[in-house]
């Protein structure tokens, strides 16, 4: 037998080599792409996880609002009317027989909307009075409220502009007034009234902004509820500085347990503050109901942002319907039952809710 030659056993190590590098290369890759893989899966199931959470979270905060509504319909039956936010809601929630589920913590707080002034319904002394109050000249208070309700005067947007209303068809890019009731506050942006006044350069409510959000409602109602009115919207809308005061301090002051705390009828609000509330202007009952839900399961949160109103009159951001009445209609079929829901939701936000503006400076 020959032996093999020198060249022949080099060609052969080469081929070893080769295919020790191949494979090398192969485990390699597969290495990366079953990291990846691995990686694009654990990112995956925990988006799914995620989403099933959220999820149960949000059926939890409808189940809770539904609960809310429940027993502020029981509340308004026994009284007749809800006159302010009550502290006792929530304790009457889990007498209710509420409790959340799968170990949940939830919250709920309220805030009556129609404890400031209805934006659609002001008039310019109201909104020149409330810029004044938070800093903003005179003149150009009473310039910015007339530039205001002209935007949000009822109309037809192809009519000719007022006569001293801003001519925003010489903006670049041209547009017309909106002729409704402003449906966000980043509405103001667009209206020709000094918008750094309302926004700074990076787009963020200034104070200016942040007192007028706490004086006016962008809902449509007739009357502020003097029982969650601040003292800068009685002034705003007539009262005195001694009849702020004054019910200022029947608010602070100690109550009996029997006592209500809150005025049911103007006739006991003018035992605190005399006979100036305007039973036009003013009433002790809540027309629109903020109510806040948060839900939490470990770091994960669900809000939810409910306003309702009381049932016969539809509440909405740019005008007033009367609701319909029980039993059929010529255009409503007999034998359709009509649910009679115990309040009208007239706005409802998730996971959108703007943060808290802190109160201004005073």
């Amino acid at each position: 037998m020959k032996p093999r030659s020198a060249v022949t056993l080099r060609a052969g190590h080469r081929e070893r080599g080769a295919v020790i590098v191949l494979v090398l290369v192969t485990l390699l890759l597969a290495s990366f792409l079953l990291a990846a893989f691995i990686r694009r899966t654990g990112t995956e199931l925990l988006a799914d996880a995620r989403a099933a959470e959220r999820r149960q979270l949000r059926a939890e905060g409808y189940s809770a609002l539904e609960s809310v509504l429940a027993v502020l319909a029981a509340q308004r039956a026994a009284e007749g009317a809800l006159h302010s936010p009550d502290e006792h809601w929530t304790e009457e929630l889990a007498e209710a027989g509420y409790a959340p589920t799968g170990g949940r913590e939830v919250t709920v707080a309220f805030e009556d909307e129609s404890g400031k002034i209805s934006l659609p319904k002001a008039d310019a002394i109201s909104i020149q009075t409330s810029l004044e109050a938070a800093g903003v000249a005179a003149v150009d208070a009473e310039r910015m409220a007339n530039a205001l309700l002209a935007w949000m005067r009822e109309g037809d947007r192809k009519e000719s502009p007022d006569l001293d209303a801003p001519d925003y068809a010489g903006s670049d890019p041209a547009y017309r007034p909106a002729r409704h009731a402003l449906r966000s506050w980043g509405e103001l942006a667009a209206v020709e009234m000094d918008r750094h006044v309302f926004f700074d350069e990076t787009g963020a409510p200034t104070g200016v902004l942040r007192a007028f959000r706490q004086d006016f409602s962008l809902h449509s109602f007739q009357r502020t509820n003097l029982n969650s009115a601040s003292a800068g919207v009685v002034i705003t809308l007539g009262l005195g500085q001694a009849e702020a005061n004054a019910l200022s301090d029947y608010r602070a002051r100690p109550r009996r347990a029997d006592e209500p705390g809150y005025f049911r009828s103007l006739n006991e609000a003018a035992t605190v503050i005399g006979s100036a509330a305007a039973p036009a202007r003013f009433s002790t009952e809540i027309e629109a109901l903020r109510i806040n839900v948060t839900v939490r399961q470990g770091a994960v949160a669900f809000r939810l942002t409910a306003v309702v109103a009381k049932p016969g009159t539809v509440v909405a951001t740019n005008r007033t319907v009367a609701a319909e009445p029980p039993g059929a209609t010529a255009a409503q079929p007999a034998e359709r039952k009509r649910l009679d829901y115990p309040f009208a939701v007239l706005e409802i936000h998730e996971d959108i809710e703007a943060p808290e503006i802190p109160a201004p400076a005073t």
